[in-house]
Order: structure tokens, then C-alpha cells, then sequence
């Protein structure tokens, strides 16, 4: 049985257009030359001419991430005035099913100036909210603790906007191909996890000193 000419030709370009985009993807990667997109103001520390710029892709309920996300504090008081810390959101659903909740109820707060404690308080009590079988009452109760605006907060959860910027930093996210959390971009370098974030703020720690 002979293969037309015109077959194997069609099969060559197949795979060198499939090589070519896997190669680009690699570099892209590699370089992390993707846009990042600007987090709302009430999910930034710091100022934009910071030396360090930490954008950090979290989840709320990964044990992980609650490690991480006390170790961006120790940071940006470690280096005030030097650094700036961006909050994106990348709700794993697929081992947490409530952490897209979460996400658009912190953003919720931080329309009330209350974000950062509302994710303090997701991440210290991600075991009480964030395995439960039905939707979880705490993501509300945390809000009331807060002293929120409940009329505010819940049109604010129940709109579709909300919502809507949540999925975009989740885009963002698979656009930058990140499959774990926490992922940080330091400066736009990644690091993954807590140890490998330490090492690239140590880099700029010895930089100080120098």
C-alpha cells in the first residue's frame, strides 16, 4: 500500500507546526515574556516602583499556600517601602471545590477595604470551610466577624462581575501554564512554593547588603 505524496507532506507540517508551537511554548515559559495583568487595588501591598514585585497565584484552602501566604507578610515588612505584592487567585476545583467561593467573597471584602483579613482568616480556618459537603455558612460569618456591610457584600457576591475577575486571573493563570499553588512570579521569575520564593527574595537580600 503506498502513502500519496501529498499525505506525507500534510503529515510532515502537521508535526512540525505542532513542534514549533510546543518549542514556543517552552520559551515562553522559560522566559516568562507572557503580559501579567494588573490586581485590583485592595489586592496589592506596596507601591508600583517597588525593586520587588511578588505576584502570587494562590488557592485558599492548599495547606501550602497558607504556609506561603505568612511568609508574604514577614516580607513585606521585611522589605517596606521595597516591595510590592500582588493577590491572584487559582482556585484548584478539582481538590477544592469552594475556593472559587472564597475567592469572589475575599474580593467581596476587599471592595469593604477587608481583603487581607478576610484572607486571613480563609487560610487559618481552610479546614473548617473548606471541605464541607454543602456551601459553606463560614465564608459568610467570616464577613459578619469583619463588621462588613452585609448589603454591600452579598450584592457584591452575587455579581456576576465578581465573578467574572476571579476566572480572568484563572485564565491568566493556564495562560502562564501554572499547575500548583502557591506559583510566585518574583520580578517575573517563577518560583514555586514557599523554599523557592525564599531563595529569590535572598537574592535580593545579599543585593542589599552588597
Amino acid at each position: 500500500m503506498f502513502i500519496k505524496q501529498e499525505t506525507i507532506r500534510g503529515l510532515c507540517i502537521g508535526a512540525g507546526l505542532i513542534f514549533l508551537s510546543t518549542l514556543i511554548v517552552l520559551i515562553v515559559r522559560h522566559l516568562d515574556v507572557l503580559p501579567h495583568r494588573q490586581a485590583p487595588e485592595f489586592r496589592t501591598i506596596g507601591e508600583d516602583n517597588a525593586k520587588i514585585h511578588i505576584e502570587e497565584f494562590t488557592d485558599f484552602a492548599c495547606p501550602a499556600c497558607a504556609g506561603a501566604h505568612k511568609i508574604t507578610h514577614k516580607l513585606s515588612k521585611a522589605f517596606k517601602g521595597e516591595i510590592k505584592i500582588s493577590f491572584k487567585h487559582n482556585p484548584l476545583l478539582s481538590l477544592h471545590q469552594w475556593s472559587i467561593h472564597a475567592a469572589v467573597y475575599a474580593d467581596c471584602a476587599g471592595e469593604q477595604e477587608k481583603f487581607w483579613d478576610y484572607a486571613d482568616l480563609l487560610f487559618e480556618n481552610r479546614n473548617e470551610w473548606g471541605y464541607t459537603e454543602k456551601m459553606p455558612k463560614a465564608l459568610k460569618t467570616y464577613a459578619k466577624k469583619l463588621n462588613l456591610n452585609m448589603n454591600k457584600f452579598n450584592a457584591c457576591v452575587n455579581n456576576p462581575e465578581t465573578l467574572k475577575a476571579v476566572k480572568m486571573d484563572m485564565a491568566e493563570a493556564k495562560m502562564l501554564e501554572i499547575n500548583a499553588t502557591p506559583t510566585f512570579f518574583v520580578n517575573k521569575k517563577r518560583a514555586v512554593g514557599a523554599r523557592q520564593l525564599i531563595d529569590h527574595v535572598r537574592k535580593f537580600e545579599y543585593l542589599r547588603k552588597k
